[in-house]
């Protein structure tokens, strides 16, 4: 039996990555998971357990694994320098994208998203035991994230506290805003317009008013522009740019809608109907109204903040294999970044593709897996479910090897910092139930994941001059 689940396992692998794996590996280690999806009727299932061949880095022929790494105060990789600006900003050099710190180090970007208190009365009561205050909490956070390898808080953090800390502090915690464009806009827009609550939020993009509303809001990022902590902003997360809304766009019940007439004008431009345009065809027509979004924001954010990057507004779900979605953003975006789900490490057909269809580089800004040890339910959130913490950190390990290969790939965000609490009734039905942190309820790591998270991080550096080296 164990021979058939091995030999099975191994095929869940394509037939390219495993004989490349086979080249730089000599060892490997079999995780038993449980994928996460929704049925027909969208409830939410989970597969039976399936066994995936998975690598860590004491698994690679020819590298020694080191303890500690040699970095200077934001993280970044001291045995190289390149040209300082003062500020994070990219580079690809020998043929590999980088992110250069403000000090002019290689910056492999290991963030932790939502890194922020937690609202329930147990997160609340487990804070104040623990910490006299905010600060003292994040001044721990950035002690635990320098002894794991971690470098950036991401998406969802608490953006004013980290601000806060970092003004007193000698070695400051790089960190990311979410500027929630759209999703801002659309809500305003929709309660001017009620009649507009059912409408394709891609329609929002073309209003006058949004440029309006992205000028306003930006301009509130003048006053961080010369912040040196600030590794970029993401402008949306996780908007529609989806072939399959294309039908709800059309098939809206009001004719003036913009979204409405933008398609009709594009169709008949490209000489096709509704009838006959193909899937292709309406995934152009999705890179097309991404293009406007794209414009519209950059340039906002640009205008008011000069200084910092602009990360994208993290594609998911097939907007991530959409070639047109990548040249909509190409001209505007510094990094592309995108949540990766239903895989159990990047596919290398997928790297390649975001290579071809774009310039950029990009970095993986969700992924997960949550520990049945845990206790939780685990049954909200699209991570995949694992046996033990410590396979949660093998599976990381493996995730981040394959990217860390990947030369347009500058680095990653664990989604997140702490778990769900069932108690929490302000959550979000995404995330309710499931163990996703790499601390618990009561602020507590998880050590099992965090040792094998660690053995990754402080070998990141080495690891790109290792794959770099390879031919």
């Amino acid at each position: 039996m164990n021979k058939i689940v091995i030999i099975w396992a191994l095929a869940c692998l394509p037939c390219c990555e495993t004989k490349a794996q086979t080249k730089i590996y000599h060892d490997s280690i079999m995780i038993q998971t449980r994928e996460w999806s929704r049925d027909s009727e969208r409830k939410i299932q989970y597969s039976d357990w399936r066994s995936y061949a998975s690598h860590t880095v004491q698994m690679l022929n020819d590298l020694k694994p080191i303890s500690i790494a040699k970095v200077d105060k934001y993280g970044g990789d001291v045995t190289e320098s390149l040209v300082a600006t003062g500020f994070f900003r990219t580079e690809k050099s020998g043929g590999r994208w980088m992110v250069i710190d403000p000090e002019g180090h290689p910056f492999v970007v290991a963030a932790i998203n939502g890194l922020r208190q937690g609202k329930s009365p147990n997160n609340e009561k487990a804070f104040n035991q623990k910490y006299p205050a905010t600060n003292d909490w994040i001044a721990a956070s950035k002690k635990q994230f320098d002894e794991l390898g971690f470098n950036c808080a991401g998406s969802w953090s608490d953006v004013e506290a980290i601000i806060l800390y970092n003004k007193t502090a000698a070695k400051p915690l790089p960190y990311t805003t979410q500027l929630s464009l759209l999703a801002g806009y659309s809500q305003s827009a929709i309660k001017l317009s009620p009649q507009r609550k059912n409408a394709s939020v891609l329609s929002f993009i073309l209003d006058t008013a949004f440029v309006t509303y992205c000028d306003n809001k930006c301009r509130e990022l003048f006053a961080g522009k010369s912040d040196p902590n600030l590794l970029g902003h993401f402008s949306d997360n996780e908007i529609a740019f989806l072939q399959t809304e294309f039908k709800k766009i059309i098939e809206t019940g009001d004719k003036t809608d913009r979204g409405y007439l933008a398609a009709m004008q594009w169709m008949q431009r490209k000489n096709v109907t509704i009838a006959t345009i193909t899937k292709e065809q309406k995934e152009e027509f999705i890179g097309y109204m991404a293009g406007i979004y794209y414009k519209t924001v950059s340039e906002a954010i640009k205008k008011y903040d000069p200084n910092h990057l602009y990360i994208g507004s993290r594609l998911h779900s097939s907007a991530k294999n959409n070639k047109y979605m990548f040249s909509a953003c190409e001209p505007y975006i510094d990094i592309i970044s995108i949540n990766y789900y239903g895989y159990w490490q990047p596919r290398q057909k997928d790297m390649d593709d975001w290579s071809s269809w774009s310039s950029k580089p990009f970095f993986i800004t969700e992924f997960y897996t949550k520990g049945q040890d845990s206790g939780m339910g685990n049954i909200s959130g699209a991570g995949w479910l694992v046996k033990t913490q410590k396979d949660r950190g093998i599976h990381y390990q493996n995730f981040c090897l394959q990217l860390l290969k990947a030369k347009n790939c500058v680095g990653w965000h664990w989604f997140r910092y702490q778990d769900n609490d069932p108690a929490d009734t302000t959550s979000d039905p995404s995330n309710s139930d499931s163990n996703k942190g790499l601390v618990n309820t009561t602020y507590n790591l998880y050590s099992d994941l965090a040792d094998q998270m660690k053995m990754l991080n402080q070998n990141k550096y080495s690891l790109v001059k290792y794959f770099n080296s390879l031919k």
